[in-house]
């Protein structure tokens, strides 16, 4: 019996493991493209962030990091968004 359970075990961990997708690889190169990769600005400061950051206000405003950097914004000191 503790064999049938150990193997029953070790099959729907291996199951699980095989089953998961793996995007997650295919998303981080998508989010180090700079045309796609979104940056938050607010409306009145000069330097783009992540998301999160503390110095985003209510008025984030989402913007690709391509179109940012086309605008004159700089990279937050604190958060560190990608160059």
């Amino acid at each position: 019996m503790r064999r049938l359970l150990a193997a029953l075990t070790l099959c729907i961990s291996l199951l699980f493991t095989v089953a998961l997708p793996i995007p997650a690889q295919q998303d981080k190169a998508a989010q180090q493209d700079p045309k796609t990769q979104t940056v938050y600005v607010t409306r009145t400061g000069k330097k783009y962030h992540r998301d999160g950051c503390r110095y985003l206000s209510l008025s984030k405003i989402p913007i690709s990091l391509k179109d940012a950097k086309a605008k004159g914004y700089t990279a937050c000191k604190v958060c560190h968004p990608p160059d």
